[in-house]
């Protein structure tokens, strides 16, 4: 975020120091949220944090849906002080990086077998532009160099750069930057509750997912690259779980296709599902894994790419370097921060622990959710959950926009000591709203039941605001 002056000062101001630090008024610049906060937050601890008023706040999104460890862990903190102890950037032209080649050993050990390298990123943004460059030299290499559009799904969220908003299927974020875009299509996301075809499973035979055949078929196979998408849905479809067939229907089109299959893990990726990746609910192997977020539980900017091993063997067989880089990526705090995680996760078996207790917190939320109006449908797996916010129960009539219903719900749950993440979109990209539930892995059933009760009072703040 950017901060800006009021007014420029002249350089006469400035050389005489008649201008004051304390009288300009900085200005928070970017962003999306419909209010600036009011509160300035000044620690955390755990599932905690607490304004400089003293207030105290269940972060009962991970803030958002990344700090899978909580704050200020302490592990994670003297890990990076003994990483700073020893060198704090590292030039591969001329050195190894020994806490790269541990942390991508590491993630590995965890990832499907097909996949056989790491390449690291500063960003989830950075990690799906690497994707689709990577994609897109693969097939240049086997002179396939037509192939260069990826696949993604509306309701879908890819992150901020140009090609990463590209694949974004968010129309909110789209609209203000579509002519520079890459207008790649996109297929209708596996939203059970508001299909798009107005079927239902499993009578519809999947077809949202076979729809992928008749889109490629549409594009032209030679042209496609790869398809991209989020195990379970993110912010912008409310963690909506695919069918059981869905994901080896989208592996047998790709494979069918010479395509390749790029799981967005960002949010899903490190046990916040009770699995540690999101797509292993399936029992899929993608071509490439992006991860971002829960890789750093957000202590430090960490993303990585893991590759499959064709796809490694055919650079190889042309010694052709994967031409990508970025200075920041790979530096060794972030890794010694990454391999701390993947240490504390394995450690306190929190992977196991988020499918237990993201049992008892889905059980919980029906519990206590379920009974207000405007509680359209609960959805989600393991330690990702949302909540979709309807004006009619019965037609799922979304609320207007107007109302910003998941703004309202977030900012009345802050009010009561609880972070919630605001979400819209779900209904064709412009209405619809929904707030995301995604404690840390760390939390308690106690925390757990304290958290959902300022969630059950502030949604009935919200309708006794708007009169239901």
């Amino acid at each position: 975020m950017l901060i800006a002056n009021d007014r420029k000062d002249t350089m006469e101001d400035i050389a005489m120091g008649t201008k004051k630090v304390r009288n300009r008024r900085g200005k928070g610049f970017g962003g999306f949220q419909a209010k600036t906060p009011e509160r300035i937050l000044d620690y955390g601890d755990g599932i905690y944090l607490y304004d400089k008023k003293g207030n105290q706040y269940i972060d009962f999104c991970s803030g958002p849906l990344a700090c899978g460890l909580g704050h200020c862990n302490k592990e994670i903190r003297q890990a990076v002080m003994d990483q700073m102890e020893k060198y704090t950037f590292c030039w591969h032209l001329c050195f190894i990086n020994e806490r790269e080649k541990e942390l991508a050993e590491k993630i590995l050990a965890k990832a499907p077998q097909n996949l056989a390298a790491v390449q690291l990123a500063n960003s989830g943004s950075e990690a799906v532009d690497t994707a689709i460059k990577l994609a897109h030299q693969y097939h240049l290499e086997r002179g396939k160099a037509e192939k260069q559009i990826v696949i993604s799904r509306w309701q879908s969220y890819h992150g901020m750069t140009l090609g990463a908003l590209s694949l974004t299927g968010f129309t909110y974020a789209r609209e203000k930057f579509g002519t520079l875009l890459f207008q790649w299509p996109k297929m209708d996301a596996p939203l059970c509750y508001r299909c798009p075809y107005d079927l239902t499973y499993p009578s519809c035979g999947v077809l949202c997912a076979k729809s992928l055949d008749i889109l490629i078929s549409q594009v032209g196979e030679r042209n496609v690259s790869a398809v991209i998408a989020e195990p379970i849905g993110g912010a912008t479809s409310g963690a909506t779980v695919p069918v059981p067939e869905y994901y080896g229907i989208i592996r047998e089109i790709c494979d069918k296709y010479d395509v390749l299959f790029i799981d967005d893990e960002v949010i899903c990726g490190f046990g916040r599902t009770g699995k540690w990746f999101g797509i292993d609910h399936w029992g899929v192997k993608p071509d490439i894994i992006i991860l971002a977020k829960g890789i750093s539980s957000v202590y430090v900017p960490l993303a990585a790419v893991l590759i499959d091993e064709a796809i490694v063997a055919t650079f190889e067989a042309k010694k052709a370097p994967f031409v990508h880089h970025f200075t920041a990526a790979s530096n060794p705090i972030s890794c010694a921060v990454g391999l701390a995680v993947i240490n504390i996760i394995e450690k306190e078996r929190l992977v196991e622990r988020a499918a237990t207790l993201g049992e008892y917190l889905h059980k919980k939320a029906k519990e206590k959710l379920y009974h207000h109006p405007t509680v359209g449908d609960i959805r989600g797996k393991g330690m990702l959950m949302g909540v979709e916010l309807v004006r009619n129960k019965e037609t799922k009539e979304p609320l207007s926009p107007a109302r910003h219903a998941s703004q309202r719900v977030h900012q009345f749950a802050l009010d009561r000591g609880c972070m919630i993440a605001p979400r819209t979109g779900v209904v064709k990209g412009i209405e619809g709203d929904q707030i995301m539930i995604a404690p840390p892995l760390i939390i308690t059933k106690k925390e757990i039941d304290t958290a959902l009760d300022m969630v059950d009072s502030a949604i009935s703040d919200f309708e006794k605001e708007v009169g239901m």
